[in-house]
This record gives C-alpha cells, structure tokens and sequence, in this order.
C-alpha cells in the first residue's frame, strides 16, 4: 500500500534499513538482516538531528548522516558515574556482569538506566550516561517506503511495524 513519490514530512511513516557506526568506524547497530526501522516521522521516534537531514527524502534514497554528540546524547558528564558498595548493588540485581543495564535510582529521586562499568571486589561502577554519549554517529540510510499514517497510527502517536532500534531521541 505503498504511496508513489511521497516525501518524508510530517507524521508521515518510514521504513528504512540503517547501518550505525560511531567516529572510529565501529558497528554499532544495523537492521541489515531483519525487518526495516519503521517509525513516525516527526514524533520523538528519532533523534531530532537524525529526522530533520531525513525530511525531503524519498523511498529508494540512499543517505549517510554524521551526527555529532551535541546534537545527539551529549558528552558524558562525570557527575553521573558513581561507584556504589557491591552489596547492595547485588541486592537489586541477580548476577552482575559488565555492560548490563537496569534501571537505578538516582540522587534527583528519579529512575534512570545505569550500566555497570566496572567491578571491583567491593564496589560496582555505574555509569547513568546514555551509552551513545560523547559519540560521533554515522548513519548509512536506505530509505524502503514513505506512507500516510494510518488513523490507528495517528490516534496513538507512532507507526506500527518494524524493529524498534536505539535510535530514539535522548530521554
């Protein structure tokens, strides 16, 4: 059901494949194999910088983008990297393993994803950084179709279909 020559704009829906690469060339994430990255164009699916280089394109585009952390996840800032008594880190979590996420909360009172970063035999390092931060990320974009939204879509705010990839706006 496909739409000839639509353009990407507002609320439009896109089914893309991606390749992400950060500064040093090395993979990050890719849909090549799987189902294309499917969202609303426009409603917080991606990260700001990434929809406003896609807007205008057409299905069969190809597209690579540079985006750099000030207009991604930021820089990583020091204040959100804490080392914490391994025991109670272990209290909330089952099996400590470097890199897993969970959700920890933090000194604001709020709940936020931290990665264990390091483990020493009395104390855990967790880093509340989002793990793109300070990066420089490289898309390589093939753009699959370009469609109206459903009313379903519209009424909830996002497209259906498609993989759900790390590619959404910092939270």
């Amino acid at each position: 059901m496909s739409e000839q020559n639509l353009i990407i704009d507002e609320q439009r829906v896109v089914s893309m494949h991606y390749q992400l690469t950060n500064g040093f060339d090395e993979l990050i994430d890719s849909s090549q194999g799987d189902v294309p990255l499917t969202y609303m164009h426009n409603c917080g699916g991606l990260l700001p910088s990434l929809e406003r280089e896609l807007t205008g394109k057409q299905a069969g585009e190809h597209v690579a983008v540079t985006i750099y952390p000030e207009d991604a996840y930021g820089y990583a800032q020091e204040d959100l990297i804490a080392e914490w008594p391994r025991d109670v880190v272990e209290q909330a979590q089952q099996e400590l393993s470097l890199g897993m996420r969970f959700k920890a909360l933090g000194n604001d009172g709020e709940f936020t994803l931290a990665s264990v970063v390091e483990i020493r035999d009395d104390t855990v390092v967790l880093d509340s950084n989002h793990p793109l931060a300070g990066q420089v990320l490289n898309f390589m974009i093939a753009i699959v179709d370009v469609r109206e939204p459903t009313e379903e879509e519209l009424a909830q705010g996002y497209a259906n279909g498609g993989n759900a990839a790390g590619l959404s706006k910092p939270e």
